[in-house]
């Protein structure tokens, strides 16, 4: 295996051991070590390759961190192109131990995401119940895509309501713009707004692949499908602007009864009326959410559900019929170094003014979900928990996890309603935490 490096004077073949010695460099590559990286490849016997790789520093990207697990010399070389020193890269033939990788990003990268889902695209019509002129103006259009070949198809909630409470028709036009099928919301949840529509086929569907959006990155590219105002297969592209933008922050306020955490993914890409329910994708054509909604009169911001939570959710639906949402009885709020400055600064100004009758008062820690309220009779009341303390951590049957998020504690939760959990509680005045068991009954929704 050789990489030719373009170096200021003439070209020179490089040997690289892309197997056991690059392998143990990655853990030192991760830590941003390049010494040791370059250490671990002396060890390997190839002095040149290391004092290059030493003095260009060229690995220095995810992307590449990456491709040199997949031993993809080519994909390091274009998530290398330019190294800080100048030194341009380009590779010559350095064969993968398992097959051999592309180019991850060429000119028709943007293309050829969305061809990979194109066919798994659907148009999606619904005609509320009656007839008449309003009747016709009251009729809604989305997108969806295709998640299984027999017919299953994802959405959002808003576009197919109408029909899913109020028998309306549902329409799911194919990808080819001609085939058009019935379409029957088998599952639909309004506080994700997501929901699940079934199509009957002669054929098996072309189904898009589910990626995932945990590691997703603010700066990374995406490939918005859907039919903005009618106009089906549409396509259009930008990046990540954020993740996990919470709907307090887009000052949504949650109406329907429970509490909704969903984390989204903002992007720039263009989402506009018609495109809600189409797929987000990364540029490798893998759906990382579903295309919900954009900020009324503003361009370039617009967000999705991400497809981990989607994943969830369609979960809970298709073994419950609902979403589960957990119940402890508990009012809270997520702590920081900020807000617990903030709560420690206001108690001590009223114990100072001797409001408290002269009591102890409590310190708020910077990290966890400190207690705020409990509801009489709640299972977290029967299990003991107190307003002033702070949840730090959780545990299961697993090992315990830190607990510092709303989402992270309802997402824990989740999986065992109707089940026991222990929740481990930091209490002011005590010297050690202690674990509370509670109970985890679920809110009907």
């Amino acid at each position: 295996n050789f990489v030719a490096c373009k170096l200021p004077g003439r070209p020179v073949l490089v040997p690289v051991y892309i197997q056991r010695g690059m392998l143990r460099a990655l853990e030192a590559l991760e830590a941003r070590s390049w010494r040791a990286v370059s250490k671990t490849l002396e060890r390997t016997r190839y002095m040149n390759a290391a004092r290059l790789l030493h003095a260009t520093k060229f690995l220095r990207t995810r992307s590449a961190v990456g491709a040199l697990r997949a031993g993809a010399a080519t994909a390091v070389a274009a998530a290398v192109a330019t190294s800080t020193s100048g030194t341009a890269f380009a590779v010559a033939g350095c064969q993968s131990a398992e097959s051999r990788a592309a180019i991850p990003l060429s000119s028709s990268f943007i293309a050829d995401a969305a061809a990979r889902v194109a066919p798994a695209l659907v148009n999606i019509s619904v005609q509320p119940a009656g007839s008449g002129l309003r009747a016709a103006m009251q009729g809604a259009s989305g997108s969806g895509f295709v998640v299984d070949p027999s017919g299953l198809v994802l959405t959002n909630c808003h576009v197919v309501r109408d029909a899913a409470a109020r028998g309306g028709t549902v329409t799911v036009t194919l990808s080819d713009g001609v085939t058009r099928l019935r379409g029957v919301v088998e599952h639909s949840d309004a506080i994700s707004d997501i929901a699940v529509v079934r199509v009957n086929h002669h054929a098996a569907l072309p189904a898009a692949e589910l990626g995932s959006s945990s590691d997703l990155r603010p700066g990374e590219f995406v490939v918005a499908l859907g039919a903005p105002l009618g106009l089906t297969n549409s396509v259009s592209f930008g990046i990540v602007s954020a993740i996990e933008r919470t709907r307090s922050e887009l000052g949504l306020h949650d109406s329907l009864g429970a509490r909704n955490t969903t984390a989204y993914i903002q992007t720039d890409a263009s989402i506009n009326s018609g495109n809600s329910g189409g797929p987000l994708l990364d540029v490798h054509g893998r759906v990382i959410g579903v295309n919900t909604m954009k900020a009324m009169g503003m361009d370039g911001i617009a967000f999705a559900v991400p497809i981990d939570e989607v994943k969830r959710v369609v979960r809970q639906l298709t073994a419950h019929g609902r979403v589960l949402r957990p119940y402890l009885g508990l009012k809270f709020i997520e702590l920081s170094e900020p807000v617990a400055e903030e709560l420690n600064a206001r108690a001590a100004e009223k114990e100072s003014r001797g409001l408290f009758g002269g009591g102890h008062v409590a310190r708020v820690p910077a990290r966890g979900l400190y207690v705020m309220h409990v509801t009489p009779g709640s299972p977290a009341q029967r299990a003991g928990f107190r307003i002033g303390d702070t949840i730090v951590g959780m545990r299961a049957g697993s090992p315990a996890a830190e607990v510092v998020s709303t989402k992270q504690m309802v997402d824990g939760l989740s999986e065992h309603v109707g089940g026991q959990v222990e929740l481990e509680v930091s209490r002011d005045g005590e010297k050690a935490n202690s674990w509370l068991e509670v109970t985890v009954e679920t809110m009907q929704t």
